[in-house]
């Protein structure tokens, strides 16, 4: 046999297997554009070549935060990772990932070959499911925060390059996105880790009381005041003091912890002395403090001084690839303390946990994994009929959606489906729009309140 012959037969061998094998076989260039696919490949998404990777297996528009295929590139050695992944029918799936140079024949590096594994009925079945995803856990968490968003990993970025210093810095997010979790992550890699770290919720004491909490009070400076009492500035003294709901404090209480943060003094109530703290301050607030300088109701100077370094963390909605692997930690978490066994949670449900708008956060998602696993036997998966009910009447919305609704109409079954559980302002985010036009539509439509 000739010399071109063989080599048209070993190709026609090679195509042969890589096309029988039941593995994703793709090849990419340095460029991340993709120059082969095997015959899995092409069933699950189509034929992508020339594509760009990312965009083509997973609708993104940059590189994949947790790319292995530009470590492969960078370093030259195979690399193997553990992903979970959804697919453009949108089911979720559990996925090993192989990557290893793709080199031309004076053996420089000219791509790299990646090979992709399900495994997540492997997963599912057996004692590795728990190892594994507990594994999957520690690569994506810092400070037990878990997460996959390069939002949060950003965050994570600057919270190591802020953490030493001692500048005031304001969080801010919606209620349940985990602000005092990112608190305590500040502090611990901060050098006053080891110092006291006091928090207090601005917003469950009355203003008559939250003064006497922060500054402390002597002995018959009110009624009921039967001795001295220490401040919480004072208790944390060397350390942090965290305000949760800063926003929510009186604008004359304002004025007082302002004097604090301006000269590092502060005076018991009742007493004449001041006294030195030394103090670093965390706020914590879900509401838009900008606009409540505008309403009058928070003072623009003090905000200035809480907001040194401003912190926005991004709702659960905007980083959705978080929720399967929060999903199944917090499983796991509420497994261990109900004593339970349930195994895990079917792709389906994952699905429809992510088509979720989660306007209560992780703290609402955590809720509905506890409600769902006191439905599930166990050793079973959780499915979509262990959800709670409000789960029903987004399916109902989301089959209109796949009808092609009119965005009226749309909006219209919306509101319907969501107002039993949301407030006006909840239901207003969701759908993008202002309170005054959720007010409008509701007129225009007659839709009560």
């Amino acid at each position: 046999m000739t010399k071109n012959k063989l080599s048209i037969h070993d190709k026609a061998i090679f195509d042969a297997v890589l096309n029988t094998v039941s593995d994703g076989i793709t090849v990419i260039g340095k460029d991340l554009k993709i120059i082969f696919q095997n015959k899995a490949i092409r069933k699950t998404y189509g034929s992508r070549i020339g594509e760009y990777c990312y965009a083509a297996y997973r609708g993104r528009n940059e590189p994949c935060e947790d790319c292995i295929i530009l470590e492969v590139l960078k370093e030259g050695k195979p690399k193997k990772a553990l992903r979970d992944i959804q697919l453009p029918n949108g089911d979720v799936l559990w996925v090993e990932f192989f990557s290893g140079p793709f080199k031309d024949e004076n053996g420089k590096i000219i791509g790299a070959v990646e090979v992709v594994r399900d495994v997540t009925e492997q997963i599912r079945i057996t004692k590795e499911y728990v190892t594994l995803r507990r594994e999957m856990e520690r690569q994506a968490q810092f400070e037990n925060i878990i997460t996959q968003s390069k939002k949060m990993k950003e965050i994570f970025r600057l919270i190591q390059r802020i953490a030493p210093t001692n500048s005031n810095i304001l969080i801010s997010g919606e209620s349940g996105t985990g602000k005092e979790l990112i608190a305590k992550a500040i502090v611990l890699n901060s050098i006053r880790k080891d110092k006291p770290f006091v928090t207090i919720n601005c917003g469950a004491i009355p203003e008559n009381l939250l003064e006497s909490e922060l500054f402390g009070h002597v002995k018959g400076s009110f009624t009921g005041a039967i001795k001295d009492h220490r401040g919480l500035i004072e208790t944390a003294h060397g350390g942090t003091l965290f305000l949760d709901e800063v926003g929510e404090m009186s604008l004359s209480l304002q004025v007082k912890l302002l004097r604090f943060l301006q000269e590092g003094e502060s005076r018991r109530v009742g007493d004449t002395k001041h006294n030195k703290f030394d103090v670093r301050l965390i706020s914590a607030t879900n509401r838009n403090l900008e606009d409540a300088v505008k309403d009058g109701i928070f003072r623009e100077d003090f905000l200035f001084r809480l907001s040194v370094i401003p912190i926005d963390l991004p709702p659960l909605r905007e980083r959705k690839e978080d929720i399967p692997l929060l999903a199944n930690h917090l499983l796991q978490r509420l497994c261990d303390t109900h004593s339970r066994n349930v195994s895990g949670i079917s792709s389906e449900t994952l699905k429809k946990l992510m088509n979720y708008a989660w306007p209560g956060n992780v703290r609402e998602l955590e809720n509905v994994i506890e409600y769902a696993l006191h439905l599930t036997n166990d050793n079973q998966a959780i499915q979509d009929a262990q959800l709670p009910p409000k789960f029903s009447s987004l399916s109902e919305t989301l089959k209109m959606i796949k009808g092609f609704i009119s965005i009226d109409e749309y909006t219209k079954q919306t509101i319907l489906a969501l107002q039993d559980e949301y407030t006006e302002e909840k239901i207003s985010d969701i759908l993008g729009i202002s309170r005054k036009s959720l007010w409008e539509k509701r007129k225009r439509w007659g839709i009560p309140r």
